[in-house]
C-alpha cells in the first residue's frame, strides 16, 4: 500500500492473492482533498475467482467497480457514501448441494453503501486513548437477492502503565446480512469471521458447514483484547511484542436452520510479533485455541505482511 502515491498524498493499494482454490485482484485509488473540497475520492476495482468445483461443485466469479467520497459532517463524525456496481456468475456442477444448484446463473448488483464514523480517540495513529465507533450499511437498490447488510464497530484505546507506554486494546465486531425479500443470501454474500480478528483458526473454517463444506452465516460477531508488550525485549529495535485474547462466533443459515448446529463461541489467545523492514511491517502469530467446535479446523502460527496491534 502505497500512502503518498506521486507525492500527492494519494493512498494507493493494490493487491493479489492466488491459491489453489481462488485468485483475487484489487486495486483501490484515495485522493484525500479533491478538486480542494476538503473531501477525499475513492474508487476500487476488485476481481475475485473461487473454483471449488473438483471438491464442492461450484465455482463463482465476481468484478466489482466502485466510486464514492468521504468528508466530515460533524466534528470527529465523518460520512462515506458509496455507489457499487458487481457482476457474478455462479456455476455448478452435478456434485454441488441443491441448494447450490439453485442459485446457480448470473447476477448483477447495484448498491448504494455509506459508512459513518465517530472517532474520539486521541490520535488516528499508534492512539493511546479514546474510542472509535464505525456504522456501515449496504442497500440494494437492484438486486435479485435485495441483501441488506448492517455492520457495527466499536473500538477502545487505553493507556495501562504511563512508564513503559503498555496500551490495552479492546473491540468488539458485528456484521449481519439478511434478504428483504425473503430469499435465501447467495453463497458468496454468506458471511465469515474476519481472518485478523480470530487468530489460532484457518481461514474460513469455522462454523455452520453443508457436507463438507464451510458455508459461513447470516451472522458474524468478534470480541478482542489486546496488549503492547513494550518492556519484553526494551533494547530490540523495529520490533513490536504483543498479547492478544480472540473471539468469535459464526451463525444463521437461512435456507436450512438444521446445518446451524456449530453455533458456539471460539477463542484463542496467543503472541503477536510486529518487525519493521523495508518493505513494510511483518506480523507472525503464536495461538491456541480455547474454546472451539469439533468441526473447527486450528491452526498455531500465522504470517501476515501489515500490523496486528
Amino acid at each position: 500500500m502505497e500512502k503518498n502515491f506521486l507525492g500527492k498524498g494519494i493512498n494507493l493499494n493494490t493487491d493479489f492473492l492466488i491459491s489453489d482454490e481462488s485468485l483475487k485482484g484489487q486495486f483501490i485509488y484515495k485522493k484525500p482533498n479533491f478538486a480542494y473540497t476538503d473531501n477525499t475520492l475513492s474508487t476500487s476495482f476488485k476481481a475475485l475467482t473461487t473454483d471449488l468445483l473438483s471438491s464442492s461443485g461450484y465455482k463463482t466469479s465476481t468484478i466489482s467497480s466502485s466510486i464514492g467520497t468521504e468528508f466530515e459532517q460533524y466534528e470527529n463524525l465523518s460520512f462515506n457514501p458509496e455507489l457499487l456496481l458487481s457482476f457474478e456468475n455462479l456455476e455448478t456442477n452435478n456434485t454441488a448441494s441443491s441448494q447450490l444448484r439453485k442459485q446457480e446463473g448470473n447476477y448483477e448488483d447495484f448498491y448504494f453503501n455509506y459508512g459513518l464514523n465517530y472517532d474520539l480517540r486521541n490520535s488516528q495513529f499508534n492512539a493511546t486513548e479514546g474510542s472509535q465507533y464505525y456504522f456501515n450499511q449496504e442497500l440494494p437498490i437492484l438486486s435479485e437477492g435485495s441483501e441488506l447488510s448492517n455492520t457495527f464497530i466499536l473500538t477502545n484505546y487505553k493507556t495501562l502503565n504511563q512508564n513503559t507506554g503498555m496500551i490495552g486494546k479492546t473491540s468488539f465486531y458485528f456484521k449481519a446480512i439478511n434478504s428483504m425479500n425473503n430469499s435465501d443470501v447467495r453463497l458468496s454474500k454468506r458471511l465469515y469471521a474476519p481472518y485478523n480478528r480470530l487468530r489460532g483458526f484457518e481461514k474460513g473454517k469455522i462454523g455452520p458447514k453443508d457436507n463438507t463444506d464451510y458455508i459461513g452465516g447470516n451472522y458474524v460477531s468478534t470480541l478482542n483484547f489486546s496488549t503492547n508488550l513494550p518492556g519484553l525485549f526494551p533494547t530490540v529495535e523495529n520490533i513490536d511484542f504483543s498479547y492478544f485474547i480472540d473471539m468469535a462466533n459464526v451463525w444463521g443459515v437461512d435456507y436450512n436452520d438444521a446445518l446451524d448446529s456449530s453455533n458456539k463461541i471460539r477463542s484463542s489467545t496467543g503472541i503477536g510479533i510486529d518487525i519493521l523492514t523495508p518493505i513494510g511491517p511483518l506480523s507472525f502469530s503464536f495461538s491456541n485455541p480455547i474454546t472451539k467446535s469439533a468441526s473447527d479446523k486450528t491452526e498455531s502460527f500465522r504470517f501476515n505482511l501489515g500490523t496486528t496491534f
